[in-house]
């Protein structure tokens, strides 16, 4: 059956990759799911790092042993042996450190996928990897791409990512079976600007030495076993056009506000997506987040964000008049029946920093919202937000801070992007899973 990808098509939309990008680049994680993915897929990329002096780290995740599953020669534990000894040969020809490689050895055509056996393991594995490395480009199979074992590879990035910790990074993916596998299900809706070429033509005799360094996948070196794999000139040359192809998918990666129907949409698929009702750590974070507040009871307060009104039930307590904003029209209905018969609030339908209210208050608490805007809102909020405070004013900030896909900052940015302002602290905490910040305005 005639694949349905056009890989023309696909090549001809691409931007020709900046310069400057790879330039601000200092430390890139390259996951393959089996040896010779990263010379077919990035072996200019990464030679064009190494001769910048950046570091690069492959992290192998499968042992690479069901490429010639008849071959009794080469059974699979020899044959994990000899493709990791291709792998070694590939980046050493490429200028990658032998001790910059790690693998996970999963099982080859059978890697954990996220909910099985296994998967936590390896999460667990590579949190703490990304966390050593730090990269700020992380390279990964694409999100479909056409094999178990790169989706799962892809799945496990993300999950890590959720509990590393660290800065959010670039991350490209690369595709490898698209070409030839693809089903309309695997096909990226790409918008403009979403896939970047890299000239590579300066490093492509070096590509293909690597790709051929993998000689049990491009010869008929195991001889017994005639229906094993092997990539097929015509596979190779998907790969050797003189580019490099990635997807810098906003999805993965980002950068702008997220958008009302982002919300509307959660909502209407759960009247309490994020389980403020009844998860414990809700819980732990409200109470924390009360006692953190300075004794008293405040004359006007603000909650940016106040989603289906659990919070803002718990701050009236403590305002006098209290103005709960949210988004999402749904999540604000809800929250207006919560609180229904409450004289001490009001609420107000929209987001900031367009929508930020007029007028000033003695306490304005953010609570899990910071890290749903670009850098430039949150600007632009952190400075409204400083303007509206009162002198002697209280400022709450709370936040999630594990990596989420879909958010363009973390919590760790929100916060420490509120530590220029100049206010200062007068309450810090700390917690595995969250951070929590009080200011007050001079």
């Amino acid at each position: 059956m005639a694949n349905i990808f056009d890989k023309n098509s696909f090549w001809a939309g691409a931007v020709q990759l900046n310069p400057d990008v790879l330039a601000q680049v200092q430390c890139c994680l390259v996951m393959v799911p089996h040896p010779d993915d990263e010379s077919l897929a990035c072996a200019g990329l990464i030679a064009t790092l190494i001769n910048q002096g950046k570091q690069v780290h492959i992290i192998l995740t499968t042992d690479g042993s069901k490429s010639h599953p008849g071959s009794k020669e080469f059974p699979p534990s020899r044959l994990a042996g000899v493709r990791l000894s291709e792998l070694k040969g590939a980046l050493g020809l490429l200028g990658v450190a032998e001790e910059n490689l790690t693998y996970y050895s999963a099982a080859d055509a059978s890697m954990p996928t996220k909910g099985s056996d296994g998967f936590p393991r390896l999460v667990s594995k590579l949190s703490a990897d990304l966390t050593a490395v730090r990269p700020d480009l992380i390279l990964v199979p694409y999100e479909a791409d056409p094999h178990c074992d790169h989706r799962a590879t892809h799945q496990l990035l993300i999950s890590a990512l959720e509990n590393a910790g660290i800065s959010r990074p670039r991350i490209w993916e690369y595709p490898i079976w698209l070409y030839e596998h693809a089903e309309l299900s695997d096909v990226p809706e790409l918008e403009s600007g979403e896939l970047l070429s890299l000239d590579i033509s300066k490093y492509l005799e070096l590509k293909k030495q690597c790709i051929y360094a993998h000689q049990s996948q491009t010869t008929h070196l195991i001889g017994d076993d005639p229906e094993g794999f092997i990539l097929l000139p015509e596979v190779i040359a998907n790969f050797t056009q003189g580019k490099e192809y990635f997807m810098e998918r906003k999805k993965i990666n980002p950068s702008g506000t997220l958008p009302q129907k982002y919300f509307e949409n959660m909502y209407r698929e759960n009247n309490d997506p994020w389980n403020f009702e009844k998860s414990e750590y809700e819980k732990e974070k409200y109470k924390a987040t009360l006692a953190a507040i300075p004794a008293g009871n405040y004359q006007r307060a603000l909650e940016i964000g106040c989603s289906i009104g659990v919070l803002t039930q718990m701050l009236t307590e403590r305002c006098i008049h209290l103005l709960a904003m949210d988004i999402s029209g749904t999540a604000l209905d809800l929250a207006r029946k919560r609180l229904e018969g409450s004289t001490a609030v009001e609420f107000l339908a929209g987001g900031i920093p367009q929508d930020f209210p007029p007028g000033n208050f003695d306490l304005i608490v953010m609570s899990e919202v910071g890290y749903y805007l670009s850098m430039e809102d949150l600007l632009t909020s952190r400075q409204q937000i400083f303007n509206a405070l009162t002198s002697g004013g209280v400022l709450i900030l709370v936040h999630w801070t594990h990596f989420v896909a879909d958010y363009p900052l973390s919590g760790d940015e929100v916060h420490d992007c509120f530590n220029g302002t100049g206010m200062p602290h007068i309450y810090v905490q700390r917690k595995e899973d969250y951070r929590l910040d009080v200011y007050r305005k001079p």
